[in-house]
């Protein structure tokens, strides 16, 4: 049988891709073959790319583009090398009027594929052009807590469609319920379905970085937690006495040369980065998510205010809410910095990662009966 599998593949991010990833490598457990639909929305390809980081100020061109070229070369050479995808491309809604069917069952995959602040009436992702063949939704997630009464109407029809439907958060469970009544479950982020010691071996490279280091990777496109994310990083540098690797994205430290400062690694290398660090400071829900996979010692920065739904989820399920850290709290104790009960950490852990494979299981199952 063939699977195939629609998420958003093309983002330059490291979680997007490398969730994407799992999930093909789960789904080829269960399936012949496995394909993404090539599905390139104009925000996250192409110029529609730039003209997202740039909000359509031209002046800002020449700051942002070397490192869109950096990300393409980067995030496009691990999609072609790491990704089966379908020869075919999709760029805007209208060529799905021609879609051409090609597997036997069809999954929405995980990330924030139904955030309506994204999609803004983008129904792709909830596989609207598929008609006659079981659809699964594996860890969706809708990238937020509440909907209008409108966009609960126009999702109502699309989620009814499905055989079956998990989503990565505990709120999205609530919300399926209360949009169409339908039964839904938590499973973890596909990132999860994989053990720390398989990402390891998948991409078994010698360390990057030499020596101990404290990696930073901190995210300022949903809310900014600078400047007390520079205060944490120095505070914990200051009593671990390590070095400091920082993912950078903004440009912030690419000449502060107290720090190794990246913008331009791939997945795969974000893999080797986590997989070797001593500590880990982080604004994204990955960024948690590799952490705990590498039982790594971590603190989870949110910027005050922001309720980050997806990481309270996750470290809340496992046990690790104490890692949270909200910009303007007072700085941790030295004494907290490491995490004393990864024992009960893992096994909540790997309970999560087994329920989420038994729901993958019987939902194939069930879907395989439609496809008689």
């Amino acid at each position: 049988m063939k699977a195939a599998v629609i998420t958003m593949h093309s983002v330059c991010n490291y979680g997007t891709q490398l969730q994407a990833y799992a999930t093909q490598e789960k789904l080829k457990q269960y399936f012949d073959e496995v394909e993404f639909i090539d599905y390139r929305r104009e925000d996250t390809y192409g110029i529609g790319l730039l003209k997202t980081y740039t909000k359509g100020n031209i002046l800002k061109v020449p700051a942002i583009l070397p490192t869109l070229i950096y990300w393409r070369h980067n995030f496009g050479g691990f999609r072609k090398k790491y990704l089966n995808i379908n020869e075919k491309k999709y760029l805007k809604l209208e060529d799905f009027e021609q879609f051409d069917d090609f597997a036997d069952i069809y999954f929405s995959g995980s990330d924030q594929v139904w955030n309506p602040r994204y999609m803004c009436g983008d129904n792709t992702y909830f596989l609207d052009f598929i008609k006659d063949v079981p659809k699964i939704a594996f860890s969706a997630s809708f990238g937020t807590t509440s909907l209008t009464e409108e966009e609960k109407g126009y999702i109502r029809p699309l989620l009814n469609q499905y055989s079956s439907i998990s989503l990565r958060e505990q709120s999205g469970v609530t919300m399926v319920e209360d949009i169409c009544g339908k039964e839904s479950q938590c499973t973890c982020d596909p990132t999860l379905l994989l053990t720390g010691e398989e990402w390891g071996n998948i991409f078994d490279d010698e360390p990057i970085i030499k020596g101990d280091y404290i990696l930073c990777y901190i995210l300022t496109y949903t809310a900014n937690p600078y400047p007390y994310a520079t205060i944490l990083i120095n505070h914990i540098q200051k009593h671990l006495n390590k070095k400091v690797v920082i993912l950078d994205e903004t440009g912030r430290y690419w000449l502060d040369f107290k720090y190794k400062s990246f913008r331009s690694y791939g997945p795969r290398e974000i893999i080797n980065l986590f997989k070797n660090a001593s500590f880990i400071i982080s604004s994204s829900f990955h960024g948690a998510a590799f952490s705990v996979n590498f039982q790594k010692d971590f603190y989870s920065l949110f910027p005050k205010g922001v309720k980050d739904e997806r990481q309270e989820s996750l470290l809340k399920l496992i046990g690790a809410e104490n890692r949270f850290i909200h910009v303007g709290d007072p700085l941790p104790s030295p004494s907290t910095f490491e995490i004393q009960n990864w024992k009960q950490i893992s096994e909540k852990l790997n309970a999560y990662r087994q329920h989420s494979i038994k729901y993958l299981t019987t939902a194939l199952e069930n879907a395989t009966k439609l496809t008689k």
